[in-house]
């Protein structure tokens, strides 16, 4: 019977490097590394080096986590708004119960999801209506309305114009040129 030819767990150079790589942050670890004459020896340093791994692993400040989080919370409500986004929708995207989500979210964002998308709505029509020639249903469809008069409603509710009229007022302050009087 012919035995198959062993080959070595890690080449002699490899370890030598990942010595000098730990040596910084763990000399200790590194030495006994170095020092492993058995593949058994080496098989439980590297299962001990894994354990402490988290000790050299920089850990994110909850900050960093909180400022992560609402961006991708923004983006995600910005590029979905016409969807018909719900909070059940998000908390699915985020992996979080309704419930969880929903308090999240206001710790987060500093009010509620309702109110918040209600607001991108209304800045994303403001710009649409100010900015493009697209009509009402067009607008209504982009930010994810039955129809244009739901959107009307909406709009005239959130803002105390409608639509058309908010897009003539803008329109014409737009349009409007300052006045200067003749120099003496």
């Amino acid at each position: 019977m012919k035995t198959k030819p062993t080959t070595p767990l890690i080449s002699l150079d490899r370890l030598e490097v990942l010595s000098s790589e730990l040596r910084p942050h763990a000399p200790q670890w590194a030495d006994r590394l170095a020092q492993a004459r058995s593949k058994q020896e080496l098989l439980n340093l590297v299962c001990h080096l894994f354990n402490l791994s988290y000790l050299v692993t920089p850990r994110k400040s909850p900050a960093l986590k909180t400022e992560a989080l609402c961006a991708q919370i923004t983006l995600y409500i910005s590029k979905n708004l016409h969807r018909g986004l719900t909070l059940k929708v998000l908390a699915n995207f985020l992996g979080y119960s309704e419930k969880y989500c929903s308090d999240l979210f206001h710790r987060i964002m500093g009010e509620s999801f309702s109110g918040y998308v209600r607001q991108q709505k209304v800045e994303r029509a403001s710009f649409l209506l100010t900015t493009t020639g697209q009509t009402l249903a067009e607008i209504a469809t982009a930010l994810g309305f039955s129809d244009q008069f739901a959107f009307s409603h909406f709009f005239k509710r959130a803002t105390g114009h409608t639509p058309i009229g908010f897009r003539t007022q803008q329109g014409r302050r737009l349009h409007r040129q300052p006045v200067h009087s003749p120099q003496r």
